[in-house]
């Protein structure tokens, strides 16, 4: 076959998504042309779509050697880096795209995202007023400037701004973002109704945008079956275990998202005895092997023996640690992930002396919260597109830690989201004792930990930035009349946390 007829063939590959098969036909390209740029770059974009970013680099790299000034290999190193999170690379890439052409606008567009959710106000601002000089009144630029306006707390601006643009269906994720920044600004000045009606449409664009595989029933029915047969149990300790492995017992923060877990560990973060590894599947990784192991019977869990739990343990640490820079053995890690709550009882099997931070938050605040923040859609997830199922998910949620903890002796501290706000210092030093950790201003000026990470993997990344405020303590009775339906629900868990 000629090479002609092979670059065909690739392409048509390409285009129906055999990446497999494309893989192979480029290969065999470059074998005869190896500096062939066209097929080294779409070599390299068939091997970011199979997820193997590293290698699509080396060819995107060897692309630029034979032509530096490419505007497509330099914009794919961006978008590979940035896959990455390796956010320096990836704009200095869309920073030498846009020398080239000062109007290409995904560049743009894709250093505003970035500028954005790793909290670089300053590099944000400029590059939405350069985009602006070549880009005169283009809605996308618009938008990050509404954003910008925004974080300013210039809220009547940044209102005129959005409402003067709106997406099409080709940029669904635009408009979704249009609507939820103009929710958040009618909110701040206390435009509730027109607020609660954006974060509504912000949901339905949230539902239409969502993986038809993706079921919220199916968390919901991993609940209730933890709930079925937790309920069965007596009150009992968990079994003490002869475990050598050396590992300091893990510590969670757990509890309902939107319920101040972000804000929490990252006040943690800033006591240099503390690091806390933010929204990882150490656990969900965890459950998945002792599913293995028990074959999804929980009557099971019992019949797994030591050597079995010295695996997982094992393998939890193993993972754990992938995610640290340099492990320090004086440091604490702690593990957080909000929803690992409903793991607790597994999780006490493996871990008998495990200590968990329970973050708890007005129920009524909590949901509400939910409802209007924009989540990357899962099972879980998905319930937070409507009230009433987000309340509904808390209720279950609780009902299986109140078993939790009826049910086993488990070593928790209980931190209430109001109180770090209202008494941060009071809040924390008990906190801290309970973590067998001394007293540290640091926690004080937890802020500048925030602006130091590099992203923050969660709704609220713009939030912690900011010091400690209490803008959202109580926001529910501002909107009495749009949960009054809900409230029957959260009412049980109100009095039950004495709020």
């Amino acid at each position: 076959m000629e090479v002609k007829e092979l670059f065909d063939l690739a392409l048509q590959e390409h285009k129906k998504k055999k990446f497999l098969s494309a893989e192979k036909l480029y290969k065999k390209i470059l074998e005869t042309y190896p500096d062939e740029v066209s097929t080294l770059n779409n070599l390299g974009t068939v091997l970011k779509e199979l997820g193997k970013n590293k290698e699509a680099i080396y060819y995107y790299e060897k692309a630029l050697k034979f032509k530096p000034q490419d505007i497509v290999t330099n914009y794919n190193l961006g978008l590979t880096f940035s896959n990455l999170e390796e956010f320096q690379k990836s704009t200095n890439f869309y920073e030498k795209v846009i020398k080239i052409d000062p109007k290409h606008i995904q560049s743009y567009h894709n250093l505003m995202d970035i500028y954005e959710k790793t909290n670089n106000q300053k590099k944000l601002e400029k590059t939405v007023l350069d985009a602006k000089n070549f880009l005169k009144d283009n809605p996308i630029v618009k938008l990050y400037e509404g954003n910008l306006l925004y974080k300013k707390e210039k809220f009547s601006e940044a209102i005129n701004n959005l409402e003067s643009i709106s997406f099409d269906l080709n940029k669904v994720k635009q408009e979704q973002l249009r609507v939820l920044i103009l929710g958040k600004c009618y909110d701040r000045t206390k435009n509730f109704n027109k607020a609660f009606n954006c974060f509504v449409k912000a949901n339905k664009i949230a539902f239409q945008l969502k993986n038809k595989n993706i079921n919220k029933n199916f968390y919901l029915k991993k609940i209730e079956s933890r709930k079925k047969f937790f309920n069965k149990l007596k009150k009992e300790k968990c079994s003490s275990l002869e475990l050598l492995d050396g590992q300091n017992n893990p510590i969670f923060i757990i509890g309902f998202p939107r319920s101040g877990t972000t804000l929490l560990d990252t006040i943690l973060s800033s006591h240099p005895s503390i690091e806390v590894i933010e929204e990882k599947s150490m656990v969900p990784q965890l459950i998945g092997s002792l599913n293995e192991l028990t074959k999804n019977n929980f009557n099971n869990l019992k019949k797994i023996n030591t050597d079995q739990i010295q695996k997982l343990r094992n393998n939890y640490f193993k993972n754990l640690y992938s995610h640290i820079k340099d492990k320090d053995n004086s440091k604490l890690y702690i593990d957080k992930l909000p929803l690992n709550i409903i793991y607790v009882g597994e999780i006490l099997r493996i871990f008998p002396e495990a200590k968990f931070i329970i973050s708890l938050r007005h129920p009524c605040d909590c949901v509400l919260s939910c409802f209007m923040q924009t989540f990357s859609i899962n099972n879980a997830m998905a319930n937070f597109l409507n009230l009433e199922d987000s309340a509904k998910l808390y209720d279950l949620v609780m009902e299986l830690w109140t078993q939790y903890i009826s049910t086993f002796h488990i070593n928790y501290y209980e931190i209430k989201y109001e109180n770090l706000v209202q008494n941060l210092e009071t809040t924390v030093r008990p906190l801290l004792k309970f973590l067998e950790l001394p007293w540290n201003s640091d926690v004080l000026t937890f802020s500048k930990t925030a602006k130091k990470r590099q992203q923050i993997k969660t709704p609220s990344y713009d939030q912690v930035i900011r010091p400690i405020y209490a803008d959202a303590k109580d926001r529910w009775k501002m909107y009495e009349k749009q949960i009054s339906n809900i409230f029957p629900i959260l009412e049980p868990w109100i009095k039950k946390f004495n709020y």
